[in-house]
């Protein structure tokens, strides 16, 4: 199912959504995941091959001076109303004031398990000139609030070539338990069963994760390690029913940006699959 080129009918999906999930890797090797969100046309394909993403005017993100010195990139392009996602994994070959392009190595769609449906607002919310961007190396007791309130979230990983990935991960609000202001830990349930992402940390902890506020357009990303918990207790089966390993997360640094992008969306109801 994992092809080199875009297929036609992936084609016609990419170029009419309005946004996409991008992970990259910092100077540091880091991993981040970084929300692009536009007008239906911010993808295109010149090739079947070649992805070409409008760069965003006053949009403050790590992801274009990240590209500038490790070009690997992993892309999920997701609906959340139709509940259809398309994965592109590849290597990033232009950069300028116009658009970002990426050559691909691996195109293939996902299933619509704990995707959350939700529809793209037609009014946007107001744009502004100056995004405030906040760091730090721990989270504030809001943003622990925001992330046990979550039901949608991203994870960037790499193998141990840097070869980079994006997935989606979802749940009813509270699968994410907040441990501590540092240590975050969430069930993994039977996916697709290709492994991608715990194949990757086995490989490589780096790990990055984006939270999204859906209604404010406000943007939460976590950079860190992950750790696979294989050997469950009685407790963790009976906190996560249905869980198969856990998954946890130790956070390095953390960006925080109010008005990252003018997108929002209408909550319609929570994915079948969710346990």
């Amino acid at each position: 199912m994992i092809q080199p080129y875009v297929t036609e009918d992936f084609q016609w999906f990419l170029e009419s959504q309005p946004w996409l999930v991008m992970g990259s890797t910092d100077l540091e090797g880091r991993l981040w995941v970084s929300a692009l969100c536009g007008e239906p046309g911010i993808i295109r394909l010149s090739d079947d091959r070649t992805v070409h993403i409008l760069r965003l005017k006053n949009t403050w993100d790590l992801v274009y001076t990240n590209v500038l010195h490790n070009a690997n990139v992993g892309l999920v392009v997701i609906n959340f109303g139709q509940r259809i996602r398309i994965r592109i994994n590849g290597m990033v070959k232009g950069l300028n004031d116009q658009e970002l392009i990426v050559k691909t190595d691996q195109v293939y769609g996902n299933c619509p398990k704990y995707i959350q449906a939700r529809g793209l607002k037609a009014a946007r919310l107001a744009p502004t000139v100056t995004s405030e961007v906040v760091h730090d190396i721990s989270l504030d007791e809001r943003q622990q609030a925001w992330i046990r309130q979550a039901d949608t979230f991203f994870i960037a990983s790499a193998n141990a070539e840097g070869k980079t990935d994006v997935s989606h991960r979802g749940g009813r609000p509270s699968f994410i338990r907040v441990l501590d202001e540092r240590t975050l830990v969430w069930p993994d349930y039977k996916g697709n069963m290709m492994f991608n992402t715990l194949g990757n940390i086995v490989e490589n902890p780096k790990t990055g994760l984006l939270f999204i506020d859906f209604n404010g357009g406000h943007t939460l990303q976590l950079t860190g390690y992950c750790t696979i918990v294989w050997d469950l207790s009685v407790n963790d089966q009976a906190s996560f029913p249905g869980v198969q390993r856990l998954i946890q997360f130790r956070l390095s640094d953390v960006i925080h940006i109010r008005h990252a992008q003018n997108c929002a969306w209408d909550f319609i109801g929570y994915s079948p699959f969710n346990p």
